[in-house]
């Protein structure tokens, strides 16, 4: 996310630890139904790894296993760092009933409580994220959140360390998608590349065929480098990173999908206009252009985090289970839009 700063852990270590493990709700809030009601069996949806196996890009298109057109819509979890308690199973459970397919999980890189700061908790987290969306049939994107440092070359040693670990975890599974670098910023493309150049052998060596999200320059805003001069390998998708307020159009998308280039809008959201409130209209018309066209994303952020950003209200406490009146405005949008078009 561009704008956040660093902040507390919401829940004890402890709580936190025990919610990962065993998926629980921890609600002081009924659950009963609202006005609308989301529950169904996640073995109704037919549109995961189960299904559709590993992912790959043909054509500037992200395909199935069977070369049909696929498209991940889900949620990005807040830095997992701070809101490590969104990636149970039942939450996992939940996007899966609003029709989402895809979880990404943010593991920030230099922030209080990222992956430098303590690496062995960021990695059991990221194992338990992992797990739980493979258990929910789900895709996850495990994110190398770098912001601050907005070279990805910075921590490249722990970055390697990093991606070692997971793919040599989970060789060849189809479930993962592995983005290297989240927001490059202050860095050309070329400097970008060069770090794609070292990361990508190592998530290869154990998944050869794995789709790699790959961030663009201007905290992944702007689609002409890549155009202009793509990466050469296989199984590349360019990031796309768009927030309705802070950005006024996605012109830019819009040519580079037209062109050819293969898209995922990793992580996008809704701001704030210059009234103060939120640019609900904009955002709108964005995820739909997204599911008119097939193209992936994951919006930021599945959190009860007191910013417009938030898909889940701040005064609710429910982990998982969440009706329309949880929501924020944000997040009515975007869960709505989660079961991808309606055309």
């Amino acid at each position: 996310m561009i704008n956040n700063r660093k902040i507390l852990l919401c829940i004890p270590l402890l709580i936190t630890t025990l919610c990962l493990a065993a998926g629980c709700a921890l609600s002081n809030e009924n659950t009963e139904a609202s006005d609308m009601d989301v529950s169904s069996s996640v073995s109704e949806y037919k549109d995961g790894p189960e299904e559709h196996g590993g992912l790959k890009v043909e054509q500037g298109v992200l395909k199935d296993k069977n070369g049909d057109t696929f498209q991940l819509r889900g949620m990005s979890t807040h830095g997992i760092g701070w809101y490590p308690n969104y990636v149970n199973a039942g939450a996992m459970k939940s996007v899966r009933e609003w029709g989402g397919n895809v979880m990404r999980a943010a593991v920030y890189t230099e922030a209080d409580s990222g992956y430098l700061s303590d690496p062995e908790r960021s990695m059991n987290i990221v194992v338990q994220a992992i797990e739980n969306a493979r258990a929910m049939d789900m895709y996850i994107i495990v994110d190398w959140h770098i912001l601050d440092d907005g070279d990805p070359n910075t921590h490249l040693d722990k970055a390697i360390t990093f991606f070692d670990a997971v793919a040599s975890r989970y060789p060849d599974d189809p479930a993962i998608i592995y983005e290297v670098c989240n927001e490059p910023n202050h860095v050309d493309w070329s400097t970008i590349k060069q770090y794609a150049y070292a990361i990508c052998p190592v998530i290869r060596q154990y998944s050869p065929q794995a789709v790699i999200i790959l961030g663009t320059p201007d905290f992944s805003f702007d689609l002409t480098s890549p155009l202009n001069e793509p990466f050469e390998q296989e199984n590349i998708l360019y990031s796309y990173h768009f927030y309705a307020g802070l950005h006024n159009d996605f012109s830019t998308l819009k040519k580079a999908v037209r062109e050819g280039l293969p898209v995922i809008v990793s992580e996008w959201g809704i701001s704030k206009d210059t009234n103060g409130s939120p640019k609900l209209e904009l955002g709108e018309s964005f995820v739909e252009y997204l599911n008119e066209n097939n193209i992936s994303w994951c919006a930021w952020s599945l959190c009860n985090k007191d910013e417009v950003y938030s898909a889940l209200r701040p005064d609710c406490n429910k982990l998982s289970g969440w009706q329309e009146s949880d929501l924020t405005d944000v997040g009515k949008i975007v869960f709505k839009n989660m079961g991808g078009s309606s055309e």
